[in-house]
């Protein structure tokens, strides 16, 4: 190792000399003060700042250190402004000075105090980030906290916002405000059905509960629509798809449909085709219910195969088409639906959605599943849930009509026709206790 001396009139000064002429890797021998110059018994010389260095490859922990130092250092510019220099200080303060007799090394601790200061905070730093790198938790904790802080905060402004519209509607409404934000009701929208009943009914009108709960019901029945029987009704062949997320009920309902199309007093001729390729326990399924229906089940593997299938059924009144799950951000699965749509056959698809999943996931899957396109919305599981509003909110906010909604696992009994009705009946079903749901067995499909 070869050995240079670097003189300065500050220690500040000499590390950059060394950084500029041996590089970030050099590294520190020694440093000492010593007084340059001549005069009468040296009273002309001045003191300077000595350090001596040299390059040393081999050293790799220092050249790590170095390389975490100046990483940090970079990330607080304002509270380190020279990392270069702490780092060559670092080397500096971790070795020994040679040559030097007791009191130069005291002077130069003396020197280096602050330095060393500086160096501790420093391996504190190390110290968090080594501890960070190793439990992730610790770097979504501060996370958690931030949204939970934002989560109170927007809870606080809706709750002040739905004090001023409750305070804002006449006295003998505010608990039908409530009834319908307690059941799941958009707060915006609930208030909005009140005020309409009450700028229709008026002060004095609004004074009879009757005539106030008739009306209220006539608001939400027009705020929703629904699209009626799936059954073709003009002699034309009707060809139905269901498409939706993996795990909703498709297969299960699509084995409902065929069974109510089979048992009307004019029964139709209806044909089986599944698209569910990837899962075999789903093509058994359908399979199984073909088989008991005594109805043709055909299996397409492609869109042309599907055409294909489709065109050896000329006969068939209606078509029902069960798809595989598909997450709502698979774009090759909702490419592969809208190449499917695409073709002429004229295919109403019915998007099936969970009731139990949170409303805010059931929107972003219409969004994402729009774009097929979807004409028809099909609610299941309704069984599972006890409040309501949320499903009103969709159909209100989409546009979408709802065409049935599923509550069990009976076959097919447990699928109802969707009707506005309905879903008023189940929005007044009480907060916190499930609806009595086995009344809508057996109802017109």
């Amino acid at each position: 190792m070869k050995l240079k001396r670097f003189e300065a009139l500050t220690l500040q000064g000499a590390l950059e000399s060394v950084k500029a002429e041996l590089g970030p890797d050099a590294v520190i021998v020694s440093t000492r003060r010593v007084n340059k110059g001549g005069g009468l018994f040296g009273l002309l010389s001045q003191p300077v700042v000595e350090v001596t260095a040299a390059v040393d490859r081999q050293t790799k922990k220092k050249q790590t250190e170095t390389t975490i130092l100046e990483r940090i250092a970079r990330s607080h510019e304002a509270a380190d402004p020279t990392p270069v220099e702490v780092s060559s200080q670092v080397d500096a303060v971790s070795e020994t000075p040679r040559g030097d007799s007791f009191h130069d090394q005291l002077r130069m601790a003396t020197m280096l105090d602050p330095f060393t200061e500086q160096l501790t905070a420093v391996r504190e730093e190390l110290k968090r980030l080594r501890e960070e790198r190793n439990d992730p938790e610790s770097v979504v904790r501060p996370l958690r906290q931030e949204l939970e802080g934002l989560r109170i905060i927007v809870g606080e402004a809706l709750g002040d916002r739905m004090r001023k519209q409750v305070d804002a509607l006449p006295g003998n409404l505010t608990s039908d405000y409530e009834a319908l934000v307690s059941q799941g009701v958009q707060p915006q929208l609930a208030h909005e059905l009140l005020r309409s009943v009450v700028e229709t009914l008026g002060t004095a009108g609004i004074k009879d509960r009757v005539i106030v709960e008739e009306m209220l019901q006539e608001r939400i029945e027009q705020a929703i629509s629904t699209s009626g029987s799936f059954l073709p009704t003009n002699g034309l062949q009707k060809i139905v798809m269901l498409v939706g997320p993996t795990g909703v009920g498709k297969t299960t309902t699509v084995a409902k449909l065929a069974s109510l199309a089979t048992q009307v007093e004019r029964p139709r001729k209806t044909v089986l085709i599944t698209l569910d390729t990837y899962r075999i326990a789903a093509v058994e399924q359908l399979r199984v219910f073909a088989k008991i229906l005594k109805l043709p089940l055909e299996v397409a593997m492609s869109p042309r195969d599907l055409c294909s299938c489709i065109a050896r059924h000329p006969e068939a009144e209606l078509i029902l088409i069960d798809t595989a799950g598909r997450s709502p951000r698979d774009r090759t699965g909702q490419e592969e639906l809208k190449v499917i749509a695409e073709q002429q056959l004229k295919i109403e698809t019915h998007l099936v959605l969970a009731a139990p999943t949170t409303e805010s996931v059931l929107h972003d899957v219409i969004q994402q599943y729009r774009s097929i396109p979807i004409h028809r919305l099909l609610f299941t599981k309704l069984d599972e849930i006890t409040h309501y509003g949320k499903l009103f909110n969709l159909l209100h906010y989409t546009g979408l009509p709802l065409s049935y909604v599923s509550m069990g696992q009976r076959v097919p009994e447990d699928l109802e026709l969707a009707s506005s009705r309905r879903v008023v009946e189940l929005l007044k079903a009480n907060s916190g206790n499930s609806m009595d749901l086995t009344q809508l067995s057996g109802a017109s499909i």
